[in-house]
């Protein structure tokens, strides 16, 4: 009997470790990358890339801003990316050109928290030079 409810204990301890670490897993694997460099190729499979140029160019000058950013996750707010040294000030109302790098379609928004304005790209899609009305105004988006 006393085997029996020392087994039980040990596996219920058991499920609840394998719980925790599930939890831990899921919630550390989102990833937002502050400048991933120039081209299309630097875009990290299952992660949507942003650009401040057209044709997947990063230029960061002397605006301070990020001049590339891939995410795993949805951002609200691209004004609130900061690098830790204050050089970046963030990708608000910046981006040029988009990569999904995603099975997913991702939905780009004029404001913060996903309104305003959308430009919706399907998975696998490239846009070298987004749409004019879009340019340069995109301040959030998600997995839609």
């Amino acid at each position: 009997m006393k085997i029996s409810r020392k087994m039980t204990r040990l596996g219920l301890c058991a499920a609840a470790a394998v719980g925790l670490v599930v939890t831990v897993a899921g919630s550390a694997s989102a990833n937002t990358i502050l400048g991933i460099g120039q081209g299309a190729g630097a875009c990290p499979t299952n992660y949507v890339c942003l650009w401040s140029e057209g044709g997947f160019v990063a230029n960061t000058g002397a605006t301070g801003k990020f001049g590339s950013i891939a995410s795993d996750q949805n951002i609200s707010d691209m004004g609130k990316l900061e690098r830790k040294s204050g050089l970046w000030t963030g990708m608000q109302d910046t981006t040029s050109s988009v990569l999904n790098n995603t099975g997913s379609s991702i939905c780009f928004y004029e404001n913060n928290n996903y309104t305003g304005l959308e430009f919706r790209i399907g998975p696998w899609e490239q846009w070298p030079s987004v749409p004019s009305w879009i340019n340069d105004r995109i301040s959030s988006f998600k997995y839609c």
